[in-house]
């Protein structure tokens, strides 16, 4: 120890007896501060500046003339309520052409475009809660800047949620009102038709639902023996009615996952059709060249498989459906593949008669335009109707009340089996049945009543409450935001990562200024320890000082205001200790492949230390190698002792970081020895180019 503080002290002195190193050695303590605080300043608070990116509305909206007369715009309406925004810079322009062209060149970073048509979808309520919704375009350029992109997505999303909940709720209360004003309005021939319309179209959905479950369960064998195995979960289940909306609601939202599986079943069984589709139609085409005649029947054996390929997928997804769809999406499903099954079956036909190439291939081609014109968007459209109309039962499960009492049961049941599709399908099947049940009886109940008496039959049936049917369909949602750790600031938040980043870079102009080597004709007897440490002590004193720098500046300069003052100078101090170790052993080392390597280090964890992004959210090399570089660790001491503390990780992360100070005292005195050799060689060649 007495030789390695005595190098210590020769350090010392020589610094000091020069006034020229002494000054490069202050510089060496605060240079590195500034990366930080330029880059914490620079990002403080770059979201209270969002008012300075500008953004274009424009409309092509007509407007809409209502019964007594008014004419009403509704896009306009909503310009002008956000065009005097302090939050944005919302320019609002006559032209939608030069909003759209003010994006492409980037004088604007984005545009909302209210399309023709905006105001009439805001005041039809058959619309308002149907498949149409209001009309409007959003317009960005990436190429501007990819961060005021993601900005004014932000913007445009909170437009339009805004229009969302406050115009939709504003348009359907004109149609409810409170609760005499529904029945003057529903008083019409017209209104009580539409309104029992939805009623019928939700029902007939819900009932082709229902009914394609029972062909799925009837055609898998599998599926019925997962089913025998739910009905006994489901007699053991928790069987307790509940009247709450919430719980409902929560309910029905698993029953809307297992719908997405099952439209995954059919989306696959598509997929698996167009390849088949693919794949005849190549034979076929194989057929009509020049090919001789043991070819040409081998092609037909092909051809023929691969008609009975597709005819099997067709039959399948045929059994899938009722017989008689109720719905128009799922009759021109239902037709398609009809029409599909009878085209196979005449290209099989034709090509065990005697191949007629010509009508086969019209044949063929009709298979794959029915296929994406009619079967496919067909089939998506009827499994959003069926996902609609499930949504859609919510406010009549909330008016009629009762219907929860036999739905909850089936649901608790289906619940302790919910990751089994096939199980999850006998209580979603229970569900469905209760649902088209009731339905049936509104529906009925209406149709059987006076027709002076249907406005009130339905107002009763449906409720009184306006106010909760429009904050139903504009899916309002009260959120009460808690922050658990407080940052004064976004750049305060990001403190930690730009401030290791400098201390760092601190470590990385210590190699490179200043000598790493002993001078051993001074300490001839001196060992490796004695001479490791000797020296590393000078680069830990000026390390220390590069802390103490920065993070005073973070503190007093910048006033990111830590919870824990001490802890973040501890957690700097203790980052550059092991930095500044570990840096100086990589170029004792290796010279100046260790510097090399110091700098590749910094770069990969730049990227890639979850300082900025998320560790999850980067790419997959990201999350597979930063636990084994020092920067999360010194980070997230660091973001401990700024926001506050949980429990002992901030002990647990600076322990972490010492693992990395004893590898570096391994490759300072033990990796170091068999690589003395080949440094001095490398250094020796490059001494000879005279250019390094």
């Amino acid at each position: 120890m007495k030789t390695i503080f005595e190098i210590f002290k020769n350090d010392i002195r020589a610094i000091v007896k020069f006034i020229f190193v002494l000054i490069i050695v202050i510089a060496l303590g605060t240079l590195p501060s500034l990366y930080a605080w330029i880059n914490i300043y620079a990002n403080w608070d770059p979201y209270s500046e969002a008012k300075n990116i500008e953004v274009a509305l424009a409309s092509r909206d007509a407007g809409l003339t209502l019964k007594d007369g008014t004419h009403v715009n509704s896009a306009d309406e909503v310009i002008a309520d956000v065009k005097d925004d302090k939050d944005i810079a919302y320019k609002p322009l006559d032209d939608p052409k030069e909003a759209i062209e003010g994006v492409k060149s980037g004088r604007f970073y984005a545009a909302i475009i209210f399309e023709d048509g905006f105001t009439y979808d805001m005041h039809h309520f058959e619309e308002a809660i149907g498949d149409e919704a209001p009309k409007v375009t959003y317009y960005t350029n990436i190429k501007a800047n990819p961060v005021a992109s993601k900005i004014t997505d932000n913007i445009s999303a909170n437009l339009l949620a805004d229009i969302n909940s406050k115009y939709l709720q504003s348009t359907l209360k004109q149609y409810f009102g409170d609760a005499g004003d529904v029945a003057d309005e529903v008083d019409s021939d017209e209104a009580v038709d539409t309104a029992l319309q939805q009623l019928i179209g939700t029902r007939d959905a819900i009932h082709d639902y229902n009914v394609s479950i029972t062909q799925i369960m009837s055609t898998r064998g599998d599926v019925s023996k997962a089913l025998n195995n739910a009905e006994k979960k489901l007699k053991k289940g928790k069987r307790s009615g509940s009247k709450d909306l919430a719980s409902a609601e929560k309910k029905l939202e698993e029953a809307k996952a297992t719908i997405s599986e099952v439209s995954n079943t059919i989306n696959s069984e598509t997929r698996e059709l167009e390849t088949a589709i693919n794949e005849l139609k190549g034979t076929i085409d194989d057929l009509q060249g020049p090919v001789d005649e043991q070819t040409k029947q081998q092609l037909i054996e092909t051809a023929l498989e691969r008609t009975d390929r597709v005819l099997t997928i067709l039959q399948d997804l045929r059994a899938m459906l009722p017989d008689n769809p109720q719905t128009t999406a799922g009759r021109v499903a239902a037709d398609a593949m009809d029409v599909m099954i009878s085209n196979s079956e005449h290209i099989k036909k034709l090509l065990t008669n005697g191949p007629a190439l010509a009508e086969i291939s019209s044949d063929a081609d009709t298979l794959k335009k029915l296929l994406q014109d009619d079967l496919r968007p067909s089939l998506k459209l009827m499994l959003s109707d069926i996902e609609k109309a499930l949504e859609r039962t919510a406010p009549i499960l909330n008016s009629a009340g009762d219907v929860l009492d036999d739905i909850t049961p089936v649901i608790n049941g289906a619940e302790s089996t919910v990751d089994s599709l096939d199980s999850t399908l006998g209580g979603l099947q229970g569900t469905l049945t209760s649902l088209e049940t009731k339905l049936d009886d509104i529906i009925e109940q209406v149709q059987n009543a006076k027709d002076d008496e249907k406005a009130e039959v339905l107002e009763n049936l449906l409720g009184n409450d306006a106010a909760q049917y429009s904050e139903f369909f504009t899916n309002l949602v009260e959120v009460e935001p808690q922050q658990l750790y407080k940052a004064v600031s976004y750049g305060a938040a990001m403190t930690p990562f730009y401030t290791i980043i400098a201390l760092w870079v601190g470590g990385v102009m210590l190699v490179t200024v200043m000598n790493c080597n002993v001078d051993r004709r001074k300490y001839p007897r001196i060992n490796e320890a004695q001479g490791f440490f000797g020296r590393y002590l000078i680069f830990f004193l000026i390390g220390q000082i590069q802390a103490a720098v920065v993070v005073a500046g973070d503190i007093f300069l910048l006033h990111c205001s830590p919870v824990h003052p001490w802890l973040m100078w501890l957690s700097a101090a203790v980052t550059s200790m092991v930095f500044v170790i570990l840096i100086y052993a990589l170029t004792l080392a290796f010279g100046d492949i260790g510097r090399a390597a110091v700098v590749i280090i910094m770069m990969l964890q730049i990227a890639g230390s979850s300082g900025t992004y998320p560790i999850e959210i980067l790419p997959d090399i990201f999350d597979k190698i930063y636990r084994f570089f020092p920067f999360p660790y010194a980070i997230n001491a660091m973001r401990e002792a700024i926001c506050g503390l949980y429990g002992h990780d901030f002990i647990i992360y600076l322990a972490q970081l010492m693992v990395f100070f004893l590898a570096a005292v391994a490759i300072g005195l033990l990796i170091r020895k068999p690589f003395v050799g080949v440094k001095q060689f490398m250094y020796d060649k490059m001494k000879e180019t005279e250019v390094m």
